[in-house]
């Protein structure tokens, strides 16, 4: 399957779409967030006194037996586990601050790469349109070397050229190709490498 010389993205909306649920480093960001959800509930927890109740039984030295319950209770005066719980809530706002911030950079990209993408179909185009006036010149130049009506440095000149623009349009179609991967990066959604990608 060869290179595609244009790639036709008609529908940029879909690629924004769900994008929270698609690309796995979002995903694990939401989880994880959930998962310190719990942890800072877990915190706030801790902060309650610990109360334990038993039956307890003693003897002293008189051998006088007392047996009776005995409930303890912690009272936590100045610590109440707060400066667990700030850790726990900063750690929760930094996986949700991390995942909008992807969210942001995965949709920016999108229009990044759908910008470079529309860019290079142009390029591509044009170049593509241009490579047959070469291939003529460099017929007209062969032709002419034949007949003796030009030099030999004025038709490797043509054939250079030619060949630079077909380098040059071989760069351009690998650069489409490497925009179309970002675009699949930054969207988490494969898209088909045939040359008319057409998002419905």
């Amino acid at each position: 399957m060869g290179v595609p010389s244009n790639l036709d993205l008609t529908n940029e909306r879909m690629l924004n779409e769900n994008l929270e649920s698609r690309r796995l480093d979002l995903v694990g960001l939401q989880e994880g967030y959930r998962s310190q959800e719990a942890t800072v509930r877990a915190a706030f927890l801790g902060a309650f006194p610990k109360i334990a109740i038993g039956f307890v039984k003693a003897t002293d030295t008189t051998n006088v037996q007392t047996e009776g319950f005995a409930i303890t209770a912690d009272v936590p005066i100045f610590d109440l586990h707060q400066g667990l719980i700030a850790t726990e809530r900063a750690t929760r706002q930094k996986l949700l601050d991390e995942f909008h911030l992807r969210v942001f950079d995965g949709r920016s990209g999108i229009a990044a790469a759908l910008a470079d993408i529309r860019s290079l179909n142009r390029q591509v185009a044009a170049a593509e349109e241009a490579l047959p006036v070469f291939e003529r010149l460099v017929s007209a130049a062969e032709t002419a070397l034949q007949q003796g009506n030009t030099d030999v440095l004025f038709y490797y000149t043509a054939r250079s050229g030619l060949l630079q623009r077909r380098i040059q349009l071989i760069k351009l179609k690998e650069q489409l190709l490497e925009a179309k991967t970002a675009l699949e990066l930054a969207s988490g959604r494969f898209l088909p490498s045939n040359a008319a990608m057409n998002l419905k």
